[in-house]
């Protein structure tokens, strides 16, 4: 075969980033082909430029600057991460995924392996810059060997594992790598997401951009798979996740909170003390006037800027815009919404802002959270101030804390709660009952999302319902479709067994109609006991669902008078012992594709949207 010659054809060039800072040992992933398309057509017109080009990528929440390089991130604080323009790779045995060479070094061997091409010429050995050798013994195979000096290679005769050599490959076509799919670039709809106490937000302590993260990943293949074009026959754009971090303004050199409370910390059980001092102090932070009013302001001011920078990254975008709070996040945001001004608010409270106090008699008429409803101090209602004076002048029945709320920059569509102390906070507040027609003044849309075993969620529905009526939660379907197969059992086995009772009962009582002594009928009274027991015992089967009595009873406007208190389903092992997995069912949300159907539903219901 030698003088036969073959046909060189260039190699297709992609482009990855690294997952960790620069010069880490972290993996690297690819951009989507869309992305990666983008930065090459910006790759080649701006060679010839000296000025930076920056292309925004994945979902235009990164910005790539192809003259550094740089990979650097939008609408949070993260190290920039390098990126390069991909051709070859190289794998050791022990390695997961295929590492890419720099570009200077895929230029090298891409010129020997178009030599080796053209001229048939293989077995050739090519040299790095590293020291190493690449062997190119066909179009198929290449290793990459580590080049040993032999007094090296003498004194350890036993690391030949170390020089086992690299498998080399040209391209994408021959190695196993998970490509993402490209987002849409229209958004149909904004969601801020609110962390709870520290800087961790589930059990692999993460924070709160990786969860946020995979909430967003869940999202676009939930999108994917169960929504079809809206009613107008276009295509769906995409959910937006952004991630709202307080905690870093709160423990920052800014306050200096962290070192007045590492300055009084005992020594002792040094790691569960900085536990404590990171995550459950936040709790008492928040009920400080002092750093309630600082949380207060970063979260809303993050909200804010984050809102600005979205809208000059997407000037055609036209969806509204929601927000979601976890554990105390929700807490936050429901304090910071009961007390924005609603469209019918007098432009003359500038009190609000500014903490000018007003004349009592004035509280009581201007929109807003807390108020005396009928002589009751302790109710929840639209005729309240949120002034500072208003909240000193209330403190003795809701305990709430007296700051100046800022308002947001725009109205939010929906707030949803996930795993919330709403409930227990204004309980303890000394608010026993939420009027029926209260609803936030600019977000009529509300839900309550939380797990059955979750220790920090509490339910919100029964303190504006009715005394004396116990309505179950609605029960938040599977993402499958189904409910799952423990509770379905778990349902089969109570109307077994509760048709069983009714049954005993019944030969029961015919039993005793018939040994009586004259055989008469008992009264009417004593029949309808048996009569009526299908139905206390039907009422009892699946206390987490909708029943006929539920869509009569009213909820109040907090969801504009729909249901707002939703339970997740239990999986088999944590119904087990469901102490076990308390702490984990407060921080099962950021993973739970449930709560991510759910909150698309009600988003994309309102644009004509089903699934």
């Amino acid at each position: 075969m030698d003088g036969v010659t073959g046909v060189y054809e260039p190699v297709q060039h992609h482009w990855f980033y690294c997952q960790g800072p620069v010069d880490s040992k972290e993996p690297w992933s690819p951009f989507s082909r869309k992305d990666s398309i983008r930065l090459d057509e910006a790759h080649q017109n701006g060679q010839r430029s000296v000025e930076e080009v920056v292309v925004a990528t994945e979902g235009r929440r990164f910005d790539v600057h192809l003259k550094e390089r740089r990979r650097c991130a939008v609408y949070w604080e993260q190290p920039s991460t390098e990126v390069r323009r991909c051709s070859w790779f190289h794998k050791a045995d022990k390695d997961i995924s295929y590492t890419p060479y720099p570009e200077d070094t895929s230029l090298i061997l891409e010129e020997a392996y178009m030599i080796s091409v053209t001229l048939n010429d293989w077995m050739r050995k090519e040299e790095l810059p590293t020291g190493d050798t690449v062997v190119m013994h066909s179009p198929t195979l290449m290793t990459q060997q580590k080049t040993v000096p032999l007094e090296e290679w003498m004194s350890q005769p036993n690391s030949s594992g170390q020089s086992q050599p690299r498998k080399v490959k040209r391209g994408l076509e021959d190695i196993s790598v998970v490509m993402p799919k490209g987002e849409p670039d229209r958004v149909d709809h904004l969601v801020f997401m609110v962390h709870g106490i520290g800087p961790t937000c589930d059990t692999q302590l993460r924070g709160i951009v990786q969860c946020v993260n995979d909430f967003r990943e869940a999202s676009f293949s939930l999108l994917s798979s169960h929504f079809h074009q809206s009613s107008d026959g276009a295509r769906n754009g995409r959910v937006e996740y952004l991630p709202v971090n307080w905690h870093r303004v709160m423990h920052g050199n800014t306050t200096g909170v962290d070192n007045d409370i590492q300055r009084i910390t005992l020594p002792s059980i040094s790691r569960l003390r900085q536990f404590s001092n990171s995550t459950v102090l936040d709790l008492f932070f928040y009920n400080s006037p002092t750093y309630c009013q600082t949380i207060t302001d970063a979260v809303a001011s993050e909200i804010n800027q984050l809102h600005q920078v979205f809208l000059q990254r997407h000037p055609e975008f036209t969806g509204a815009v929601s927000l979601a709070g976890h554990s105390l996040g929700s807490m936050i945001l429901f304090d910071l919404l009961t007390n924005q001004k609603g469209k019918n608010t007098n432009d003359d409270q500038q009190g609000s802002q500014t903490g000018t106090s007003h004349p009592v008699p004035r509280i009581l008429n201007v929109p807003g959270v807390y108020s005396q409803v009928q002589g009751d101090p302790t109710v929840l209602s639209d005729a309240a101030s949120t002034s500072t004076e208003g909240y000193k002048y209330l403190d003795i029945g809701i305990g709430q804390v007296p700051i100046v709320y800022p308002q947001l920059a725009f109205q939010p569509q929906a707030f949803f709660a996930l795993g919330s102390p709403i409930g227990m906070f204004l309980t303890v507040r000394g608010l026993k009952r939420i009027d029926p027609d209260y609803s936030l003044p600019t977000c009529k849309s509300f839900y309550n999302i939380y797990h059955p075993f979750d220790p920090v969620a509490y339910r919100i529905e029964p303190m504006v319902g009715y005394p004396g009526v116990d309505l179950p939660p609605v029960l938040i379907p599977h993402h499958k479709g189904r409910k799952r197969m423990h509770l379905e059992l778990k349902d089969s086995f109570t109307r077994v067994s509760s048709d069983l009772l009714l049954s005993i009962n019944t030969l029961r009582g015919m039993w005793q109609t018939l040994t009586r002594p004259g055989n008469t009928l008992p009264p009417l009274s004593r029949g309808g006991t048996t009569a009526v027991l299908p139905q206390e015992t039907g009422s009892n089967v699946n206390n987490m669902s909708v029943s006929p009595l539920s869509q009569s009873v009213s909820v109040g406007m907090l969801n504009g008078g729909h249901r707002f208190d939703y339970v997740l389903q239990e999986n088999a092992l944590e119904s087990f012992n469901e102490y076990i997995f308390a702490l984990q069912s407060h921080l099962c949300y950021w993973d739970s594709k449930d709560t991510v159907l759910l909150i698309l539903r009600e988003i994309y219901h309102g644009m004509g949207i089903m699934f």
